[in-house]
């Protein structure tokens, strides 16, 4: 007779080593939280009969929201965690008593697995299920390469036999019936401490064989800042070299061209947790954002990035801009910030501190932070212009606009574009101003003309209401018409660029600094 198999998601931490302000398990990672991982795998996977959340106390609609959309019908339930991990545990086994009255303690299996490895695998759940049909008890391992000492206030008193020596992983399987008479003994226990649910095992009931499964270096725990790009590379290993079938390189690549080629899912993924993050903040702030540009694009012709780019661009409504920049001062988690934007190209940039980006524009003479970004672009009323007009003159404006913000060195030359732009600029700021006057400024929206370089507008009603599209997996806010949208901005937009047209933006980039 198959016995029920429940698992049990530990998720009620409060990362207080991981040093940032929200848990580790509501971080992004590829875009998705951390905690949708390990749920979304164990609710794929056939052998679980049911899944039971343990959350931390102070996020519990937002662990709700993400145990729906990831575990669906196999949700059995939500519990609140205790202080110390064996008081999760223990608030789990009450949950199934009281939710599964019906269940045989002897006839049930759970799998307790701990919601900060969000890479576990379904071959890992198998072997796990697997081995509990020969034992009561059950931990997932994985071998030590390094050699290990046993150090006693500051000295090292052993090295044991590293052949011996396993790293413990989770999911832990135990018979329910097993794990619940080892935990009621512990009660009994005033020095009970525990730190995982084999060692409790180990103490109290030391005639319960444990068995041993195989685990997984991509099950890894996320412990520090620095593990989240690590684990997206595990995610979305590099792309290999070039080469032809035997693995040999056909042509020699420029280095540089080989590295940005190779790290390019990795920085994008880096965007996609950015993008994430700013989107919670501005959609819990009842902020109107919507994607546009090339990330539109990607998510309409390629579901997600397109293949080569490097980019990720959304749209504010200009009057929401001080809301949104008062919600981002004070909710960005630590290591992302959003630096004022120089007046000469009023773009704002939520930007990564430990991550390095380096475009053909980068100035390196002025103190600013070159970390991975995303670009915001506030969408303000236009007046009701032709296209002609307005890509006719905000072109023009953009161009003089650039050329004169570049460094420039004194000769006859440069002085008369100096002169020459200057007055190309006033120009066009005139005519833009002078032309406007008495036109509505209901029917359009448009970046500010130091940003319109492509000289779009668009009409409000092919925005809202906003929609939805998906990208990298994920729902994000769109325009309400965005294949409307798209035309306007590039035309045949599901056509692919020629091949000397597709590149990114990047000369150089590092995704995490703290590797």
């Amino acid at each position: 007779m198959r016995k029920t198999t429940l698992a049990v998601i530990l998720s009620g931490g409060k990362g207080s080593r991981f040093g940032a302000h929200t848990p580790k398990q509501f971080l992004p990672l590829a875009g998705k939280p951390v905690l949708e991982y390990s749920l979304s795998t164990f609710a794929a996977h056939p052998d679980i009969d049911g899944i039971i959340l343990v959350a931390n106390a102070d996020f519990v609609e937002q662990s709700r929201q993400i145990a729906q959309r990831a575990a669906g019908t196999k949700l059995i339930g939500m519990v609140v965690g205790g202080k110390e991990r064996s008081d999760s545990t223990l608030q789990a086994l009450k949950a199934i008593e009281q939710l599964r009255p019906d269940l045989k303690p002897e006839d049930v299996n759970v799998l307790i697995h701990d919601a900060a490895r969000p890479l576990v695998s379904a071959d890992v759940i198998s072997r796990t299920v697997g081995a509990l049909e020969e034992s009561e008890a059950v931990s997932v391992v994985i071998g030590s390469t390094d050699t290990l000492f046993r150090v006693y206030e500051g000295h090292v008193q052993a090295a044991p036999d590293r052949s011996l020596m396993r790293r413990v992983q989770t999911p832990q399987g135990f018979c329910l019936a097993t794990l619940r008479r080892a935990y009621a003994l512990a009660l009994q226990d005033e020095s009970f401490q525990a730190t995982d649910d084999c060692g409790v095992l180990l103490r109290y009931t030391p005639e319960v064989p444990i068995a041993v499964v195989e685990g997984e270096e991509k099950n890894m725990k996320l412990t520090s800042p620095a593990d989240l790009p690590a684990l997206a590379r595990m995610l979305y290993p590099a792309l290999p070299p070039q080469g032809d079938a035997d693995g040999e390189k056909t042509e020699k690549e420029d280095p540089l061209n080989a590295y940005r080629r190779r790290n390019l899912r990795p920085l994008q993924l880096r965007m996609l947790d950015i993008l994430s993050t700013v989107g919670n903040i501005l959609t819990r702030n009842d902020i109107r954002w919507w994607l546009q540009g090339g990330t539109l694009l990607g998510a309409a012709r390629h579901g997600g990035f397109i293949p080569w780019d490097d980019d990720v661009d959304i749209d504010v409504l200009g009057e929401d801009v001080p809301k949104m920049i008062e919600a981002l001062r004070r909710e960005l988690p630590e290591g992302l910030i959003m630096p004022e934007p120089p007046s000469s190209n009023p773009i704002y940039k939520v930007r990564c501190t430990d991550s390095f980006f380096v475009e053909f524009a980068d100035d390196f003479s002025k103190p600013y932070n070159k970390g991975i970004y995303i670009d915001i672009y506030p969408q303000k009323p236009c007046p009701a212009f032709s296209r002609k007009f307005v890509k006719a003159v905000a072109r023009r404006y953009c161009k003089a606009n650039s050329i004169l913000h570049r460094a420039h060195y004194y000769s006859l030359r440069s002085a008369a574009e100096w002169v020459w732009f200057t007055l190309t600029r006033a120009t066009c700021r005139a005519l833009w101003t002078i032309c406007g006057i008495g036109k509505s400024r209901d029917e359009y929206l448009a970046q500010d003309l130091k940003n319109n370089g492509l000289g779009l507008i668009h009409r409000r009603d092919r925005i809202f209401p906003l929609t939805e599209i998906e990208f990298e997996g994920r729902k994000f806010p769109a325009p309400g018409d965005w294949d409307y949208y798209l035309q306007e901005d590039f035309g045949n937009w599901r056509q692919l660029p020629p091949e000397n047209q597709r590149h990114g933006h990047a000369i150089f980039y590092d995704v995490s600094l703290s590797d």
